[in-house]
């Protein structure tokens, strides 16, 4: 298939290109095509509509779709422009959302992309479940694995539970990579008699913070499922792993160098990392700059307690309330431990006298009435948590939000009722 394309569309070669990536047998075609075509691809979010915008800025020569109905090899143009050209390297071009809302274009080549990649003896042909945009880093990565052990890969295409949970029984996935946040929103959903029907081999956790009640319910409902969680970024690629059941990371990862050849280490409580996985450079039209030889700060917190790092959330999701600064995550713990919390999410509400103040979403449990649920909250945050930490906006709902990309949103104003 992609030879044909390298014949049809020979006029791409050397070009920057952008491709709407859907995931399907015919973009991953474009992308092997564009490989030998030794183009710079730049991976595209189709449901964005921002397209005309970046092919300006990263002087794209096409924007293309691969067509699913027509015939092998023939790709939709959106736009083409004559003067853009590559260096004459293949390279994958990952676009993310920046802090100050201009896109990050991280560059990768195959190699680093691939490098992670693990190859399992243990079990012929997997059955994986894509979670992750395609288009991401997260949900390539899944792509790689899968291809590379000549897997199956069934999408998951942001179905709502009930769908999903008969897609996990009816195709029989063995592996799937997701966030907690996915998961959370699956285990509260499922009966737990389909749950014995999907014969899970490995669970991977990554994304987002992994807290220990996560890995201690999914060992609890997966007993025979082998659990791993991943620490990964776009511009670091996979960075570590841990598969013993806790949460954090050992503290001698700080101090030698870990499986992935990253290096570690904790500046004002922030984690920055050197990684042998990372991108190549930031590309030469993104207003970012990197160098590999740099530490890379992540933007996430962690503290060390014993002989373990744990991770207590982003500095970017941090509240500050009248000067005082609360961790999302520090507060989520109490609330989840109260009777009739399903889920919960906290973030920060804009106050004109304090900054911010701590709101929260809850979910409650069937069984349980949502007046009485506010009020046990109110109390029990009362007696466990500083004045600065106790949620003072507090909205019942039938779902935690999430990004697109399957993660707990931080930045949602809500409406009380």
């Amino acid at each position: 298939m992609s030879e044909s394309i390298c014949r049809e569309q020979q006029w791409l070669a050397n070009r920057r290109i952008g491709l709407r990536f859907r995931p399907t047998a015919m973009s991953y075609a474009v992308m092997a095509a564009a490989d030998k075509l030794q183009c710079d691809l730049f991976l595209l979010d189709p449901l964005e509509s921002q397209e005309e915008e970046l092919a300006d800025k990263f002087h794209l020569g096409a924007i293309i779709e691969s067509r699913e109905d027509g015939p092998v090899g023939k790709c939709e143009i959106f736009h083409r422009h004559e003067r853009a050209s590559s260096t004459g390297e293949s390279a994958v071009t990952i676009l993310t959302s920046g802090t100050t809302g201009e896109p990050k274009a991280a560059k990768h080549t195959w190699e680093s992309l691939s490098r992670p990649v693990r190859f399992a003896s243990r079990l012929k042909h997997p059955r994986w479940l894509l979670t992750y945009r395609p288009h991401l880093y997260a949900g390539l990565q899944v792509m790689l694995q899968c291809f590379a052990n000549h897997g199956t890969l069934i999408c998951a295409d942001g179905m709502a539970p009930p769908a999903l949970i008969d897609l996990l029984v009816g195709e029989q996935i063995q592996f799937v990579s997701a966030t907690p946040s996915f998961w959370k929103r699956l285990l509260f959903s499922m009966d737990s008699k389909l749950l014995d029907k999907i014969p899970l081999v490995q669970i991977t956790l990554g994304g987002e913070v992994v807290e220990q009640w996560m890995l201690d319910t999914l060992r609890a409902r997966f007993p025979n499922a082998r659990l791993v969680h991943i620490y990964a970024t776009t511009e670091l690629g996979r960075c570590f792993s841990v598969s013993d059941g806790q949460a954090g990371f050992p503290v001698r990862y700080l101090l030698e160098m870990t499986g992935e050849r990253t290096s570690l280490k904790i500046v004002d409580g922030e984690l920055l990392v050197r990684s042998h996985n990372s991108m190549k450079s930031y590309d030469p039209y993104s207003i970012h700059q990197f160098h590999s030889r740099d530490w890379f700060r992540t933007g996430d917190l962690v503290e060390i307690q014993g002989d373990r790092v744990q991770f207590i959330g982003r500095k970017s999701d941090i509240i500050n309330v009248g000067g005082s600064k609360v961790h999302p995550l520090e507060v989520e713990r109490v609330l989840r431990q109260i009777p009739g919390v399903s889920d919960v999410r906290v973030f920060g509400k804009s106050s004109s006298i304090v900054g911010e103040l701590v709101a929260c979403e809850i979910v409650p449990g069937r069984e349980h009435d949502p007046e009485q649920l506010r009020e046990s909250i109110h109390r029990i945050c009362g007696s466990q948590l500083s004045p600065p930490q106790q949620p003072r906006l507090i909205r019942m709902v039938e779902q935690i939000a999430m990004t697109a990309a399957c993660k707990t949103l931080r930045t949602a104003a809500i409406s009380v009722k």
